[in-house]
């Protein structure tokens, strides 16, 4: 038999049982009252009285709370749990005195078809008549995913991933899918780079596409706050500046040095330099880690921004609020190179010539020398 009619079975059968119990009560009290009345009329009032308070105490001890209301106590009703389970658990939590009454009360106010999947909260001796209520009002489950800046789709894909129950394939496939694209209002045949990076919370069962939708919503809040300078919103699109935040977001380590790079790299635009950044090598390469090899340096491709002049076709990465506002808004400089001091600071030494330049790279080599012979 299909569950959904298991469960129905389960439903009707139950409420019948429980309805038949009570018409039995019911009716065998109307006889008993009926030969009580005819052996003894002038206790009848009382008897009245009697049954009344009985069947009052009954529905309230039932149906509203009794003894103290203390603690919060959650439950979690799964997709497709039967209320049988839950209201189970609920009996067995103290938050109301008998499952069966909930059941037959749910089915006799026809909620017990609307009860949903998500998270409650009651208290210790709620009572049937809360109870039930809070049953119609399940909060979905959420659960929270970080994704860190610098990350590409495939990396931002997996994070989710390790959360969420998604397909990584249909994640990736929706964010190079240009009907998909084509509802948000971003002019790029992929979603590299409109990630944006933050701390989200979806229910536990979102699927890849409200995913991206957030995330794509979240970039364009926070673009739309940037500050941009006059020279930068009159001369670059909004790719071209997410292509540069992306790139100034690997090469930058200090959150204040993000202007200053920033400011280098349209230097070298405005001169027709390449720019010089091993981030879009290696994001051709998809290699993260390690040396680059001369040959791999060489290799021909747009994005080789080491061999090509001009910003890569496209962003590296989905870079964070900093590194946009960097790149609307770069620190007027003249400098136009920079290179790692490898000093553990993460920070960079600028220079406005290439001779300054390789002064600095050669003192730089030798004290990272010197640095690497004190440790042996």
């Amino acid at each position: 038999m299909p569950r959904f009619l298991q469960l129905l079975y389960q439903i009707w059968f139950t409420g019948l049982i429980a309805i038949a119990a009570v018409s039995g009560y019911i009716v065998y009290f109307i006889l008993w009252m009926f030969r009580f009345m005819q052996k003894n009329m002038r206790v009848l009032p009382a008897a009245v009285i009697c049954a009344f308070l009985t069947i009052t105490g009954i529905s309230l001890y039932y149906l509203y709370p009794v003894g103290p209301s203390c603690g919060n106590i959650e439950i979690i009703i799964e997709p497709g749990e039967p209320l049988e389970s839950v209201a189970a658990r609920m009996q067995h939590k103290g938050i109301i005195k008998s499952s069966m009454m909930l059941r037959v009360w749910m089915k006799l106010t026809g909620k017990d078809t609307r009860v949903k999947a998500g998270k409650c909260m009651f208290q210790k001796n709620e009572g049937i008549i809360s109870a039930s209520r809070k049953l119609l009002d399940a909060r979905p489950v959420e659960l929270s995913v970080t994704i860190r800046e610098g990350l590409i789709i495939e990396q931002t894909a997996q994070a989710i991933a390790e959360v969420f129950h998604i397909d990584t394939a249909e994640f990736i496939s929706l964010c190079r899918s240009d009907s998909f694209i084509s509802r948000f209002s971003i002019s790029s045949g992929t979603l590299e780079g409109y990630l944006f990076p933050d701390t989200y919370r979806f229910p536990e069962n979102v699927d890849a596409a409200s995913i991206i939708s957030r995330m794509l919503d979240r970039f364009e809040e926070v673009y739309g706050s940037l500050d941009f300078s006059e020279e930068i919103s009159s001369q670059y699109s909004m790719h071209e500046i997410v292509t540069m935040a992306s790139i100034v977001e690997k090469e930058a380590t200090l959150p204040e040095e993000r202007p200053r790079i920033a400011g280098v790299f349209y230097n070298r635009l405005r001169l027709g330099y390449p720019l010089g950044a091993d981030p879009t090598v290696r994001y051709l390469l998809r290699k993260f880690s390690g040396p680059l090899r001369v040959s791999e340096l060489n290799t021909k491709s747009p994005y080789n921004t080491r061999k090509y002049p001009g910003l890569p076709p496209g962003p590296i990465c989905s870079p964070g609020a900093g590194s946009l506002q960097a790149a609307v808004s770069p620190s007027d400089t003249r400098e136009l190179y920079f290179v790692a001091k490898w000093d553990g600071t993460g920070a960079h030494d600028f220079s406005h010539t290439g001779a300054e330049h390789e002064r600095k790279k050669r003192r730089i080599r030798r004290m990272n020398e010197q640095r690497k012979k004190g440790k042996k």
